[in-house]
């Protein structure tokens, strides 16, 4: 290669990744924003409760959701900044990853059409500032990623011990990090040129140090009754209620929600096409992006057909498509319908995100939502929950002289009331037929005391047959006269959701009405 050749490929390599840095700069400071533009979400307070219980487990999943807002918050404060940030840092590196292994096995065009589609999806947009576990377990696969696409095509040896300690930080984070052995192991069964990795020792090593890294979380299992494992399991056989079409189809409902149409259809011709290239052509590098998303897509559709499954369960197995949709469009004509139909499904998919985030855009271009379909209402109601609930706190100790206890018997009602009431308190969860959660592990520091008085919130009216049986477990249950109405007044009129407080006196424990409802 001459020196003017050589100096321009590495011009033309610095101005890609100036570019893609520029991109990531920008998408980072969106999702700051958006930190900012949007109220907590009730699983976002739950796990800031989780924080607030450091330990090596909660009963839910892994802990490293609530090691990263315990250690922001230390920082920043209890707030919803510190609960956020982490999660903004996650996204960033996630794209990053993603970036690099597309920029390295495809190359920089291809890796940017695919960070661009893949960062405009309201999957991509809600992960990137929304805390829970799922933008972290996102985190950890795309670093696997990568470093596992160093170690097989660029023979880099020691990128195997980072691929393992990714996979043990994304076990720690959500225990469907799992399915990345399996979408390794079906790559390096295929392709017999990759076979050898399986008679060398360091794939084996590093399996070995992603476990080590995961084991904190083990020992805290087997201390635990293997709580997490089992509710795992319970959550697979739920929605039996359900036939099995139904659970089909909803599934893939959400996940054309969470890609928006057109691009879903494109990534499902994307993956159809890079299965020809891989089994025809043997291409290695699109079988592994193949392989590394395909089999965990088609997991979790199967299950439909057993229980139902959450939409953000199968979020990894979208990784890798957006990649495998920019390869089938290289060398593809700028005016092909091929890649005019993907620059409909990527402007498409932005507009609807835009419109997530920016709902005001609605009126004008006469949009109505109903407010039971807008995913977004979850986001509202702890502030006015928090300030009406402190309120009626205050009045009760002020009226008994005694402490009073609050909570709810739902994780998402209890952590709001622990996040947004005054000081904080702690937050009790009693369970009346309700399924179990963290608040297990802690219960007990925040119950109120035999004959003690409590302030517990919920969805049901004093006269809903649905309200759970308080009466059984208190001498006396009031409610408190106004309703907690929450409203969003520039999109809907009516409100959004409607909390009530109940002032529980004479707290008798029950143990046959204290009984979960589920895992």
């Amino acid at each position: 290669m001459s020196e003017d050749t050589l100096q321009k490929s590495t011009t033309g390599k610095s101005a890609a990744n100036r570019t893609a840095a520029l991109f990531l700069t920008g998408l980072s400071l969106l999702h700051l924003g958006l930190v900012f533009r949007f109220p907590l979400a009730p699983d976002e307070t739950y796990y800031w409760e989780w924080s607030r219980h450091p330990g090596y487990g909660y009963y839910d999943q892994g802990p490293m959701v609530a090691w990263v807002i315990h250690f922001f918050c230390s920082l920043s404060g209890n707030n919803g900044f510190g609960i956020r940030i982490g999660i903004v840092f996650a996204s960033t590196l996630t794209f990053l990853f993603l970036y690099l292994t597309a920029r390295d096995l495809l190359g920089h065009r291809s890796a940017m059409r695919a960070i661009v589609a893949l960062s405009l999806t309201p999957l991509a947009m809600a992960g990137g500032f929304v805390a829970t576990y799922d933008p972290l377990v996102a985190l950890f696969w795309a670093g696997a990623l990568y470093f596992s696409s160093r170690a097989l095509f660029f023979n880099n040896s020691n990128a195997w011990w980072f691929a393992g300690i990714c996979f043990g930080l994304g076990l720690l984070s959500k225990h469907t990090m799992i399915f990345y052995l399996p979408c390794l192991l079906i790559f390096l069964l295929y392709f017999p040129g990759q076979r050898h990795h399986l008679r060398e020792y360091r794939p084996y090593m590093a399996l070995g140090l992603g476990l080590l890294v995961f084991s904190p979380n083990l020992i805290w299992q087997m201390n635990h009754h293997w709580m997490t494992f089992a509710h795992l399991f319970i959550l697979a056989g739920k929605g039996t209620d359900h036939t099995a079409l139904r659970r089909f189809g909803d599934f893939l409902g959400s996940q054309v929600g969470l890609l928006s149409p057109l691009l879903f259809f494109g990534l499902l011709g994307a993956m159809v096409w890079a299965w020809k290239r891989a089994c025809r052509d043997g291409d290695e590098k699109i079988g592994f992006l193949l392989a590394m998303g395909l089999p965990t897509l088609l997991f979790f559709l199967m299950m439909t057909f057993k229980s139902k499954v959450q939409a953000n369960w199968a979020i990894c197995g979208w990784f890798t498509p957006p990649m495998l949709y920019a390869a089938w469009l290289e060398n593809v004509p700028a005016k092909s319908l091929r890649m005019r139909y993907y620059l409909v499904s990527v402007a498409l998919c932005g507009m609807l995100t835009l419109l997530l985030i920016m709902p005001e855009l609605r009126g004008p271009l006469h949009l109505h939502i109903s407010p039971r379909l807008d995913q977004m209402n979850k986001l509202y109601g702890g502030s006015e929950l928090g300030a009406a609930a402190g309120e009626a706190h205050e009045e009760m100790i002020a009226a008994t002289g005694k402490p009073v206890a609050v909570g709810a018997v739902t994780y998402d009602n209890a952590g709001r009331m622990g996040f947004y009431m005054p000081n904080k308190p702690a937050s009790w969860c009693p369970f009346l037929g309700t399924r179990l959660n963290s608040y297990l592990l802690w219960n007990k520091t925040a119950a109120p005391a035999i004959g003690g008085n409590a302030l517990l919130a919920d969805d049901y009216a004093p006269d809903d047959p649905g309200l759970p049986p308080f009466n059984k477990i208190f001498d006396r249950v009031e409610p408190v006269a106004e309703p907690v109405y929450v409203y969003r007044h520039s999109l809907y009129r009516e409100p959004v959701h409607v909390y009530y407080l109940y002032r529980c006196y004479g707290y008798r424990p029950n143990p046959s009405v204290e009984q979960p409802g589920g895992g």
